[in-house]
């Protein structure tokens, strides 16, 4: 019976590490390797977010975005260093500029992981699809707005 007990323990542990080795180095078929813009550039952008750490949980608030796009996704995606992870949730904007935006997540953002917000225009069909609609970049490079989970 103790056996059993230690395999069972052993079995939820390796569980658990494989998630969290899985968050930081997993790179899924929506994963990009990504260029991270400079503060010069983000500075002189026709793009913004403002997106500050916030606590983890299933939305994710954005101050205010600016874009020069009729219809703007605002994605969030996981990051670890340079490159973009997972897409967690995204959300339409249809305007040039907007404020006090929240952003309704599949899955949760985990306390101290870092994430981005990456912009998309919309492709025309109101329905977020990553492949096909196009991904904000300035100077060759996507523009992400990075924040941690708390």
């Amino acid at each position: 019976m103790l056996k059993n007990k230690y395999l069972w323990i052993g079995v939820i542990c390796g569980l658990i590490v494989g998630d969290i080795v899985g968050v930081y180095l997993f790179k899924g078929k929506n994963g990009v390797e990504a260029p991270l813009v400079s503060a010069e550039i983000a500075t002189t952008s026709p793009f913004f977010v403002g997106v500050a750490d916030q606590p983890a949980g299933p939305v994710v608030a954005v101050s205010e975005m600016r874009s020069t796009a009729s219809s703007t996704w605002l994605a969030v995606r996981e990051q670890n260093g340079d490159f973009l992870g997972q897409i967690l949730g995204a959300r339409r904007i249809d305007s040039a500029a907007a404020t006090d935006i929240s952003i309704e997540l599949l899955r949760p953002t985990i306390s101290n992981l870092m994430y981005a917000i990456v912009m998309y225009e919309d492709n025309g069909n109101g329905l977020f699809e990553y492949a096909t609609d196009t991904l904000l970049k300035v100077g060759g490079e996507t523009v992400t707005y990075p924040f941690v989970a708390k």
